[in-house]
């Protein structure tokens, strides 16, 4: 299991829920994949790329296919994949590990253009992830057929978390998430840059001067993805030519 790599250009992606008859990777990552085989550019899916509590086997089963079979063909013109495992995957580790072609990472730290940053999925620092696990997957299980109503689902549950972390810190000078906060410890750490997924929630913060976190966000309704590059960091999106 790999945890460390250098690397001049990485581009990451998060929650694509690959399975979920409502998410758009389904779709779209074969594309993605083509461009970063064109580019010569190396990719790390950040968690949750394959969906399994929301969707059922024949779809998962079906979606997977078609994109092994890209990644294969990418991994076969000399690129690194790498996965680094989420919440919603996370039962899904040792089958993942089967792919020879994918390196399977719990987190991953980057060196860049001399920089150093860190790439984790971010459910760890989710309080309600934490304190209630059982709970939190039985949620995300019965939220399943709101996905009809709105896709991102989760991304409204993100928000009120957020929302309700920001009312309990009122009167406070600084109005920052748990996920803000998670990445500034990081950051004392020695690194220079954090990604995470997770919220589904794309944004930059600078966090302290010179020193980002990113959010990759999500694709039930989108395409966003993080790029390093010479160890900058820029949130871009991709766009079907």
């Amino acid at each position: 299991m790999i945890i460390e790599t250098e690397l001049d250009r990485l581009m990451i992606v998060s929650d694509l829920h690959v399975g979920n008859p409502f998410s758009w990777a389904s779709r779209r990552f074969g594309r993605f994949l083509e461009m970063a085989s064109r580019q010569r550019c190396s990719v790390c899916i950040n968690g949750d790329g394959l969906e399994i509590l929301q969707t059922s086997f024949a779809n998962l089963a079906n979606d997977t296919v078609r994109i092994i079979d890209r990644i294969r063909r990418l991994v076969d013109t000399g690129v690194s994949v790498y996965y680094v495992v989420g919440n919603h995957d996370i039962v899904l580790e040792h089958y993942l590990e089967s792919w020879s072609e994918i390196r399977i990472c719990p987190f991953l730290n980057v060196k860049s253009g001399g920089r150093r940053i860190r790439v984790e999925h971010g459910h760890l620092y989710d309080p309600f992830y934490v304190k209630y696990p059982a709970l939190y997957d039985t949620l995300t299980r019965a939220a399943g057929p709101l996905l009809h109503l709105y896709p991102d689902v989760y991304r409204v549950w993100s928000s009120y978390q957020r929302v309700k972390d920001q009312f309990s810190r009122r009167g406070q000078e600084e109005q920052r998430s748990v996920y803000h906060e998670a990445a500034e410890m990081l950051l004392k750490r020695g690194f220079d840059g954090v990604v995470f997924g997770h919220t589904h929630n794309a944004e930059v913060v600078e966090l302290s001067p010179g020193k980002l976190y990113v959010n990759s966000g999500n694709w039930m309704r989108g395409s966003p993805y993080v790029e390093i590059c010479d160890g900058k960091l820029s949130l871009e999106r991709f766009e079907i030519e």
